[in-house]
Formats: C-alpha cells, sequence, structure tokens
C-alpha cells in the first residue's frame, strides 16, 4: 500500500505520469490493486493498495479537483464523524469522509478524527499541501523539498529514491540513525538526506516558499495518581480493553496470532465474537521446527496457546517454520520493509502473517503491550535507550576509522539528551518517578511505533488489516497516570494486564511466565545463512558497509553460538539487513 504525490512544480504535472507511477509502485510489492493517479497542473497524486482511497471535489468549470484527498489506512470513529457531518452515507469511504471534514473544518479537521492513517490533503484554491499522521506512527510520512520549489511525498522513503529530483545519499548521521540507534530510529530522521518525516501526531503545512509543522496530538503529562490502587487500576484496563474492542466483537477478524502468552490471548479474548457466534477465528501460533534443545523459556507455548483456543471455541493452527523457510522468508521482507529491519524477527513474523493472509484479510495481536505496561531491558545498550538488546553492539563490528568517522557514542548521547527535552514532565517527581516517567515516554516514543510499523507493513504487504487493541492509546494514557507499583504489578511482567483479565482466561495461561518471540536466530540453519552472508560481504571490496566493518571483531562473533536468553537482537543480521538496503537503492555514502 502507498500513496505518493508531487505539488508545486514549475512544469505542468500532466505531463509526469510516469514518475508518479514509478514512485508509487517502488513501494510496493502489494496486493494485485489497482494504480489510481489523479494528476492536475499543480498537484499530482498516486495511490495503489486496498487501503488506501481517494477522493475530490471540484467546482464544474474548473479542470482540476479544489480539493484532492488521499489516505492510507483507517478511520476508527467513522459513525462519529457521520453523525457530525451530518451524513448518512454509512459506506462512504474514509477518503469521502475526509473530504466533507475538510470542507467544513478545514485542517481543524485534525482534531475531530481517530485511527491509523496517513493522509494528503491538496487544497488547490490556496495552493496548500497537509500531510497528517495518525498519533502513535503506525504509518509513515515523507517528503522533500526539491531544487526547483516543488515538494515531493510518499508514505514510503523507496517511493521518494524512485523520483528523479531525490539524490541518494547518507551521510554520517543517517548511517547512526542506521547503526547505532536502528531499527527504532529518532523521530523526524528519515535517513536520507534532504529528506523529512512527518512526526507521528503531527500536521505538516506546504504552501510555496513555506513547510511549517504542527503537533495535533500528544500525550498528556501528568503526575502519578497515588489514589490508584490495584483494584481501581485493574478495572480501568479491563474497561478500556473493551471498549477498543467493542467493533471487533460485531464485526470479529478472521484470524488472531496466539503465541501462549498473555499479551496475545488477552486480545484474542476480547476480540472473539459471543460464543453463539457460527464462525470462528483461527488462532496461529508460530513455533520452530526441529528438535534444536533450545532451553525453557524461548519460543512460543504451542500448548498454552492450545489452551486458550480451546477456552475461547477457536480453530488452532500451530506452525512450525524450519530455516530454510525463514531464509526465503527473510528474503521476502526484505523488500516488503521500508527501511532495514531485524530479519531474526522479521522472518518468523512474515511466515506467521504468510499462513494467515491465505485465510482471512484481518487479524488480531497483542502487540504493543510490554510498552504499554512498562516492561524493558534491564540492560540497555550504550545508547540508553531502554528496548535496545544486542548479542553485541552493532558499533562494535565497525572499524576504529569507521567509529571515529561517525563519533557514534557521541551522537547516541545527543539525540538521547534531545529526546529527553521534549518528554513532558510533570512536577513533583521523585527521582526514581522521574527515570521511569522518562522510560516510558522513549518507549512511547521510539521504540512501541518501530513495532507497530513493522507488523503493519509486513500485514500490508500481504493484504491484511492488523488490530493491536493493547497499543490503544486511551489504554496508554491510562497506564501513564498510575503509579509506578502499581503498573509493574508485583514485579511480574506484564503483572497488571494479568491482574486485569482474572476469570476471562484460564488460570494457568494467566499467570503463566512469558516467552521470548521464536527467533530465527535459535535455529542453527539460520546462523549457518548469517554467517556465509557476512563472509561474503567480508571479502566483497563493492559491497557498501564492506569498508566500514572490522573482520576483526566480526570472526569471533560467527564462530559463536548465541545466548539465547541474553540476545533480542543479532547485530550480523542487523547489519546484513543494513547492507542489502543500501545496495538494493545505490545509496552513496557520504
Amino acid at each position: 500500500m502507498a500513496i505518493s504525490g508531487w505539488v508545486n512544480a514549475p512544469t505542468d504535472l500532466r505531463d509526469e505520469t510516469s514518475t508518479l507511477s514509478a514512485m508509487t509502485t517502488a513501494a510496493g510489492p502489494v496486493p494485485a490493486s489497482p494504480l489510481l493517479l489523479r494528476l492536475g497542473r499543480d498537484a499530482g497524486l498516486c495511490c495503489q493498495g486496498p487501503q488506501t482511497g481517494y477522493a475530490d471535489w471540484r467546482h464544474p468549470e474548473r479542470p482540476d479537483p479544489d480539493i484532492a484527498v488521499a489516505i492510507e489506512g483507517r478511520l476508527s470513529n467513522r459513525d462519529l464523524l457521520l453523525d457530525r457531518l451530518g451524513q448518512r452515507r454509512t459506506h462512504a469511504c474514509d477518503a469521502d469522509l475526509l473530504l466533507h471534514a475538510y470542507r467544513q473544518w478545514g485542517q481543524f479537521l485534525v482534531d475531530r478524527i481517530d485511527g491509523v492513517y496517513a493522509i494528503a490533503i491538496w487544497d488547490q484554491l490556496r495552493r496548500q499541501l497537509l500531510l497528517i499522521r495518525d498519533p502513535l506512527g503506525v504509518k509513515t510520512w515523507f517528503y522533500q523539498p526539491l531544487r526547483d520549489g516543488s515538494v515531493t511525498f510518499a508514505t514510503k522513503v523507496r517511493g521518494l529514491l524512485a523520483h528523479p529530483g531525490v539524490d541518494p545519499v547518507v551521510t554520517s548521521d543517517g548511517l547512526n540513525e542506521l547503526i547505532t540507534l536502528g531499527p527504532a530510529r529518532t523521530p523526524g530522521h528519515a535517513i536520507v538526506h534532504g529528506m523529512h518525516e512527518v512526526l507521528p501526531g503531527h500536521l505538516t503545512q506546504a504552501v510555496p516558499g513555506r513547510i511549517c509543522s504542527r503537533r495535533h496530538w500528544q500525550w498528556q503529562a501528568q503526575a502519578p495518581d497515588p489514589t490508584i490502587g490495584e483494584t481501581a487500576a485493574a478495572h480501568m484496563v479491563r474497561r478500556t480493553l473493551a471498549e477498543a474492542t467493542a467493533t471487533l466483537r460485531t464485526q470479529p477478524a478472521g484470524a488472531v496470532l496466539l503465541s501462549g502468552g498473555v499479551a496475545s490471548a488477552t486480545a484474542a479474548a476480547l476480540a472473539a465474537p459471543q460464543p453463539s457466534a457460527d464462525r470462528r477465528p483461527i488462532a496461529y501460533t508460530l513455533t520452530l521446527a526441529g528438535p534444536w534443545g533450545l532451553p525453557p523459556g524461548v519460543g512460543a507455548d504451542v500448548t498454552a496457546a492450545g489452551r486458550v483456543a480451546r477456552h475461547l471455541n477457536l480453530h488452532h493452527h500451530p506452525i512450525a517454520a524450519s530455516a530454510d523457510e525463514l531464509v526465503a522468508m527473510a528474503a521476502a521482507s526484505r523488500h516488503v520493509l521500508d527501511l532495514p529491519g531485524e530479519s531474526t524477527l522479521d522472518a518468523a513474523l512474515f511466515t506467521l502473517l504468510r499462513r494467515a493472509a491465505a485465510t482471512t484479510t484481518s487479524i488480531v495481536t497483542g502487540d504493543g503491550a510490554d510498552a504499554v505496561f512498562g516492561w524493558a531491558s534491564s540492560t540497555p545498550e550504550i545508547t540508553g535507550l531502554p528496548w535496545q538488546r544486542y548479542d553485541t553492539a552493532p558499533i562494535d563490528l565497525l572499524s576504529a576509522d569507521a567509529r571515529l568517522h561517525l563519533l557514534p557514542t557521541a551522537y547516541a548521547k545527543r539525540r538521547l539528551e534531545d529526546a529527553i527535552a521534549t518528554i513532558p514532565a510533570p512536577a513533583g517527581l521523585t527521582d526514581a518517578q522521574r527515570a521511569w516517567h522518562r522510560d516510558a515516554y522513549l518507549t512511547l516514543t521510539h521504540s512501541l511505533p518501530a513495532q507497530l510499523r513493522r507488523l503493519d507493513e509486513l500485514a500490508a504487504a500481504l493484504g491484511l488489516s492488523v488490530h493491536s487493541p493493547l497499543a490503544d492509546r486511551r489504554l496508554i494514557q491510562h497506564t501513564l497516570r498510575m503509579p509506578d507499583p502499581v503498573r509493574h504489578l508485583r514485579g511480574v511482567r506484564l503483572g497488571l494486564l494479568r491482574h486485569a483479565v482474572t476469570g476471562l482466561l484460564p488460570a494457568s495461561v494467566t499467570w503463566l511466565p512469558g516467552r521470548t518471540f521464536p527467533g530465527a536466530h535459535l535455529l542453527p540453519g539460520w546462523r549457518a545463512n548469517q554467517r556465509d552472508r557476512m563472509l561474503g560481504v567480508l571479502a566483497d571490496a563493492s559491497q557498501p558497509l564492506q569498508p566500514l566493518l572490522d573482520p576483526v571483531q566480526i570472526h569471533p562473533l560467527l564462530a559463536r553460538i548465541p545466548e539465547h536468553n541474553h540476545a533480542r537482537h543479532s547485530a550480523i543480521a542487523y547489519l546484513l539487513e543494513i547492507n542489502a538496503w543500501l545496495a538494493r537503492h545505490r545509496i552513496r555514502l557520504v
């Protein structure tokens, strides 16, 4: 799914069919769907994908639309918008609703919409472009001012890279974002030099000679409320989750992704239709194929997932993924994700999503629970970011000259200080509360959006719509108000969530210790593939990252058996993804 566009060019954009088409198709792959192209003299918009929409309004005597609207994603408050607009066309698409909303409220429509979206609005009479991004940043928006004064934009970086006026250059800042901070990069940083990202919860306005941005939504800065106890907090969580999943119970998704943990089980239980419903969702559980002697606590708990499926009367389909299948899925996901990702997790997730896409177009997941309920890594890497944990820091595998040029430690420190400076901090916090508050906001602004984007991109490429009710922003706002001992109830991972859903799930599942996602790096066949690929990069001077790598540091890591309980991500695999991305888009390093 993708939207691309170009406005205010000095030339007639009706002659730019090939450019706009190339920008949109470059953002693929997408399920088979037509390319919708609308070109005027001053603006061009192109959409493709089942979750994109377009609508326009024009004066009968003018050839070009006065207002054109495109959206990728979905609005979650359609009924409320219909009532406020006085509309009775319940089957109107989201783009049509937004068109009516803009005509009535102008850019202040951002205060009345909710959902997961990237929205473009072109106002011909004002020569004004508006780019609007959802509060959590699940959808992405990128734009680049060109030398001729025009502005090109796309929902994917690779869409902008297909524009002839965009120079594919990455400077030291972009490399630091990829290697030092990635894949949860600095919000607003688009990696490619000269390119910009619309921040989550922001509206960017572009008129001739000026581009400005304003925030249309932000987390409320409130000190923890000491009057909220365990019982009140659990009731608040249960009620908010029930409200967030109300629509799903009347229009159930076709599948749920079930790991056996309490988060996915809760999402499945709250989103499942009434027991009397004829059609029950299918529950998919991924596990790793082969008796590899993995330690306890690693990978999906198929037994617990089956217990949940039986309790909810769901059809349970365990999926055993082999190393060969995961290697193939890693290659496929590499062409789906816009920026380098963590192939050890992406391959497994894409395998699971591909199986689900064979039977449905809508899925429910428990993603976001760790961020919402405050469970972060206790051993962050040198960046100080609370979620990073690799088998070794990727920057440690760079040569001394590369580290001297990039100064990764200084860059990470500066970005961390910049991020902390933007955190709305209520008065009267203790040092411990201030540290908790900082980590919570960093996770919400960096880690959670990266996780949700990755899931959304992989699912969208298969035609799947994703619902992650535990990442509901109302729930997040509630948990931010809770005292730390309540949010981290009894020191148990997701303890508050477990307390809130007591009685909803089997007790043996509710308090079952969580397990890590079955990353592909746990399979010997996968590790052998990664070792061979890295050796190939080290031996090939034409590879983009090869001059920056330190073989002396890398070779011992290739020979080492990974520590299952420590490493969430493989630094080797991540560097390979960065190298592949640079090579695929012919990026020049400056």
